[in-house]
């Protein structure tokens, strides 16, 4: 019973002998009690369920511009807050070449191409970049994928740029916009003699996309197309490429061995 039946005294509730197990299947597993204080819309003594009493309650208190405490039977959720995609740097990577560091990002900052400056003139707006060349022995910046290179003149040191790179990329890096993919499948298998000046640069290129290109960029680099002269292929070795001492031995004579594998076998490549 509630000790001091008067409005306002704080109920304490306790089951009576009468209404522990009510009958009825309605009231299986319930627990009833006997109030003596008033209820909106019931009688006094009558009996109710404790989540209706608590109900009351609530609702009191609100309409005394107090907040409500949620019921033991309500369950109280909150929408989580939307996060916002930031990219960041996870890792500096070493590349076969030694002045050259691969920053690895949390996600994908360019889903088509690249992004190659050889200078804060060529950086365009780019903030990251123009960023990265205002420290101190920066030469080259390079994007791809999921990752940043940066590469260092041979007489500077690592320390402190390693770290102040890695600042600058966290802060600035962004998604860029792609160009649009080429289809060059159809060039596939085509006679390499038989085609336009415009369709052999295609071909060629079909075959950087297919067997260069993502060997390169695992180790931070790519490589440029500028042209073709004759039978000479003109390519121009970007990020930790640029400078890297084996682009201009095993990797080019990778390269050319695959153009003359897949396209004619008189090609030559040269780097420029």
């Amino acid at each position: 019973m509630l000790a001091g039946g008067g409005i306002g005294s704080k109920p304490s509730l306790a089951p009576t002998a009468s209404n522990a197990n009510p009958p009825g299947p309605l009231y299986k597993g319930e627990r009833f009690y006997s109030v003596t204080h008033a209820i909106p819309g019931r009688s006094k003594d009558s009996f109710v369920k404790l989540s209706e009493f608590l109900e009351q309650q609530a609702k009191a208190k609100k309409q005394d511009g107090k907040p409500a405490a949620p019921s033991a039977r309500t369950a109280v959720s909150h929408a989580p807050e939307p996060s916002k995609k930031t990219l960041k740097v996870l890792r500096a990577r070493e590349t076969p070449n030694p002045n050259a560091l691969q920053y690895v990002l949390n996600a994908q900052a360019l889903s088509y191409g690249n992004k190659s400056y050889a200078s804060k003139a060529d950086c365009a707006g780019d903030e990251m970049g123009t960023a990265l060349f205002d420290l101190n022995g920066v030469i080259s910046v390079y994007v791809m994928d999921n990752f940043v290179t940066v590469t260092k003149a041979e007489e500077t040191g690592w320390s402190p740029l390693r770290e102040l790179a890695w600042k600058c990329i966290d802060k600035h890096v962004k998604i860029y916009s792609s160009d649009g993919k080429q289809d060059l499948g159809e060039l596939a298998g085509a006679d390499y003699r038989a085609l336009s000046s415009e369709e052999k640069l295609k071909a060629v290129e079909a075959v950087l996309n297919r067997s260069i290109r993502s060997s390169l960029a695992r180790d931070g680099g790519g490589v440029e197309l500028k042209g073709i002269e004759g039978d000479d292929v003109l390519i121009h070795y970007q990020g930790a490429c640029g400078s890297c001492p084996s682009s201009t031995t095993g990797t080019l004579k990778h390269i050319e061995k695959l153009l003359q594998q897949q396209l004619h076998p008189d090609l030559k490549v040269r780097s420029v």
